[in-house]
């Protein structure tokens, strides 16, 4: 790694920054030296601690610089053990992705609202979906199912199909007209989500396991158990893409 005076000048430290960029700029310094080779595939990182001492900031961003990492697959935390590295080529096409011009408090905030809207969604989903609504949120399942079976495939028109057949099943106008209206940026959370567990088997179980556990709760009308399960899914998610507030 480049020394802190060095660092700084590099990325334009002089100029004001938004907090929230502290983290990404950490990220991409500490992602730079893994792809250099600096640390190699089984090294330890620094602890957080130390990293926090090294670039001069809290602990704040640099435990959202290493949740990142880890969802990106650059490392692997283990808690009370410290963080590992165990991938150093990650491909050009996941770190240019973007949320169509969403900045990461914007990407995170949007996804807060819409475990608002969800979680309410699936209790009320459970209480009030007709047979017929239920056939949709199982045809979703299912269709689901057979995406993470085929570990080459990334499944976000049949992730998306099974969370918008729940929130049609509330039968609430506005409530799907504010989730038809995050489409875009649901479609491109999911894209990136999903493409982090292709290849990840266990992973990809863990997802259909959640859906299935929302399906589930809905079918036998277990309101509370809907609310909690989908919840338990969106906070997963939310935690994988970074959101340090769940």
């Amino acid at each position: 790694m480049p020394g802190p005076e060095k660092y700084w000048r590099q990325q334009n430290w002089m100029k004001p920054i938004k907090k929230e960029n502290l983290s990404q700029l950490i990220f991409n310094d500490i992602a730079e030296s893994i792809k250099s080779g600096e640390y190699g595939i089984g090294d330890k990182l620094p602890s957080e601690n130390q990293l926090a001492k090294y670039y001069d900031v809290s602990r704040v961003p640099v435990r959202e610089a290493i949740s990142k990492l880890a969802s990106w697959g650059y490392v692997e935390s283990n808690q009370g053990k410290g963080s590992f590295v165990k991938n150093s080529m990650i491909t050009d096409e996941m770190m240019q992705f973007t949320f169509d011009g969403f900045d990461t408090k914007e990407l995170f905030d949007l996804l807060e609202m819409r475990t608002v809207i969800e979680v309410q969604s699936a209790s009320m989903a459970a209480i009030r979906r007709s047979d017929e609504d239920l056939l949709k949120i199982e045809a979703a399942l299912n269709d689901f199912r057979k995406i993470t079976v085929d570990q080459k495939a990334i499944g976000v028109k049949a992730d998306y199909d099974f969370h918008e057949a729940i929130v049609l099943a509330t039968g609430n106008a506005f409530m799907i007209q504010t989730f038809s209206n995050l489409q875009n940026i649901h479609q491109n959370a999911l894209e990136f989500s999903l493409k982090l567990n292709v290849g990840r088997p266990a992973k990809r179980e863990q997802v259909f396991s959640e859906h299935e556990n929302i399906f589930d709760a809905i079918r036998n009308q277990d309101s509370l158990r809907a609310e909690e399960s989908m919840k338990a899914h969106l906070y997963n998610m939310r935690r994988k893409l970074g959101d340090e507030r769940v």
